[in-house]
């Protein structure tokens, strides 16, 4: 997989556990909701020990499974948005790209980046498709288990509903939204 760069436009809900994600067909300009996809994935989030890059709303995480493994950057950018970049696994899951290193030096200075915390996800992957069969967005029904790595090591789990747009609008987000949140879904 070669490097790439895009604008990741998406929101987060924390769910309960027992809560069931509505119906997604019947939102505005979805013509069918695709069978839902089970992924298994794994993640290590990179920082300092202070956390310079969390402090600032950036992510750098090596993830594997699903579509996208491999080196992903992402930087702050308007509402919902941020910039994310990939870059392919490499060989040593310890060395961060060289162009993320480059791009997020201004943040560590010259303090080491090392692994703080490893995530695993279920996810259940919904897509959702016009009437051209064009994605619309992404919908995921995710159960996560992070660890914080560490002098102090702690385990958390959740649940969360994402929805990420693919070639849908805003006015699709803001429409999920709605129905997510009747559905139990609270702003993450």
């Amino acid at each position: 997989m070669a490097s790439e760069d895009s604008v990741e436009i998406e929101r987060k809900y924390d769910v309960d556990e027992r809560a069931a994600l509505p119906p997604l067909d019947e939102l505005p300009g979805v013509a069918r909701a695709e069978r839902p996809v089970e992924q298994q994935l794994e993640a290590e989030y990179f920082d300092t020990a202070a956390l310079a890059l969390a402090a600032h709303g950036i992510t750098l995480r090596r993830r594997t499974g699903g579509d996208d493994s491999g080196w992903h950057l992402k930087l702050p950018g308007g509402q919902d948005t941020r910039l994310e970049m990939h870059e392919p696994p490499g060989n040593d899951p310890e060395l961060v790209p060289p162009r993320f290193l480059q791009l997020v030096r201004v943040h560590v200075r010259d303090r080491p980046l090392a692994a703080v915390a490893r995530v695993r996800t279920r996810r259940m992957l919904h897509r959702l498709r016009d009437d051209h069969n064009g994605i619309l967005a992404d919908v995921a029904d995710d159960r996560v288990q992070a660890d914080r790595l560490g002098p102090e090591p702690r385990s958390l789990t959740w649940r969360e509903w994402e929805i990420e747009l693919v070639q849908g609008s805003r006015e699709l987000l803001d429409a999920a939204e709605a129905v997510l949140a009747a559905a139990g879904g609270r702003p993450a």
